[in-house]
């Protein structure tokens, strides 16, 4: 007999894995944070799966995907073995819960294999559980955007306040993208699709441990994907921090971020020089490209802050004239516990408030 779970129940285990059984190509478009994959059919076998559905019929398209589930049985038995040694639970899912999930709920439960569920409604439930949570759930939220010129150090002040319990929605990192034309360079990991960064956002809001959120300055898109209307809308209509520190900071603190990739990425810097000559010119890039292959970086990020990133992002830091906070700070610790104190005092106004 199979055990069922929701979503809003299984988002309460503690210790659970999860097994998207749909095939790679489902499973690289948007998965549950966290999920592994294990395909049922590849993509081959699902496409010609789809095709004997079509062409002949439903009947003939079940015997076939039998066929081709049957051959994983045995792998599929012996890694939820290991699983189950590691986790408390293991969640199964497919797109809806349907056919793919319950054959492998069912082979494990004829083995008696404990701890083991199905998703009900699969990955469409999962992906409509974040859209009414987008739509019905913010509103708990307090939002405080954190603003600055380029290497201010906004994303070291985020990942400090995420270390020591804030409430941290870290858009670069979850985007794997700065937003700007060097964005990627510093970012090793997936792209995600669109609806995968949302779900990265959703994780990040569910088990926020706290209903203060900080999160950086960012324009909708970042890279190939964008924030949710609803999000950016609550962040625009949050509270507002301008971050200020020393041009040798800021020179530092990019120096610090792109060491160990500027001589892997060289390529990269280089096209992304490129595509700025209309905006700085020839003779400025060629002078940068130069400098580049003497690897005198430093030269490289004093110019472009002065001549690209703060002309570029001075309209978006003046569109905010009355900051909540101005924090102007020479060692970065200065910056990360005034941040603190001002989300203590945000929260002690709501308990105030409710008195």
């Amino acid at each position: 007999m199979i055990d069922f779970v929701t979503v809003e129940e299984c988002l309460s285990f503690k210790n659970a894995l999860f097994i998207d059984v749909r095939s790679p190509s489902e499973y690289k478009e948007a998965t549950i944070v966290n999920a592994i994959n294990f395909p049922i059919l590849t993509d081959a076998e699902r496409a010609e799966v789809g095709t004997v559905y079509r062409k002949e019929s439903h009947q003939k398209a079940i015997s076939l995907g039998v066929k081709f589930a049957s051959y994983k049985l045995p792998q599929l038995y012996d890694r939820t073995q290991e699983y189950i040694k590691k986790y408390d639970q293991i969640v199964f899912f497919c797109w809806r819960g349907g056919m793919r999930s319950k054959s492998v709920c069912n082979f494990l439960s004829m083995l008696k294999v404990p701890h083991v569920y199905q998703l009900v409604g699969g990955y469409k439930a999962y992906r409509k559980y974040i859209m009414d949570y987008f739509e019905n759930e913010l509103d708990v939220f307090r939002f405080v955007m954190v603003h600055g010129h380029t290497g201010v150090g906004k994303t070291h002040i985020l990942e400090q306040l995420a270390f020591g319990g804030m409430g941290v929605l870290n858009l670069e990192e979850l985007a794997q993208n700065s937003g700007s034309v060097f964005g990627d360079i510093v970012f090793s990991g997936d792209i995600p699709t669109q609806k995968m960064f949302e779900s990265r956002i959703f994780h990040t809001f569910y088990y926020s441990p706290n209903k203060t959120i900080f999160v950086e300055s960012e324009s909708k898109r970042i890279g190939n994907v964008q924030i949710p209307e609803k999000i950016y809308q609550r962040m625009v209509g949050g509270y507002h921090v301008l971050i200020e520190t020393t041009m040798e900071n800021r020179i530092h603190t990019i120096l610090q971020d792109y060491n160990c990739h500027l001589i892997e990425s060289e390529n990269k810097i280089k096209k992304a020089l490129e595509n700025l000559r209309k905006r700085l010119g020839n003779e400025a890039i060629d002078i940068l490209l130069l400098k580049l292959s003497q690897k005198e970086y430093r030269f490289i990020v004093e110019y472009l802050f002065k001549n690209y990133y703060d002309p570029l992002y001075q309209y978006s830091i003046e569109k905010y004239r009355d900051y909540d906070l101005i924090i102007n700070y020479i060692q970065i610790e200065e910056a990360v516990n005034q941040l603190i104190e001002f989300a203590n005092n945000l929260e002690k106004r709501k308990e105030l408030s409710h008195k």
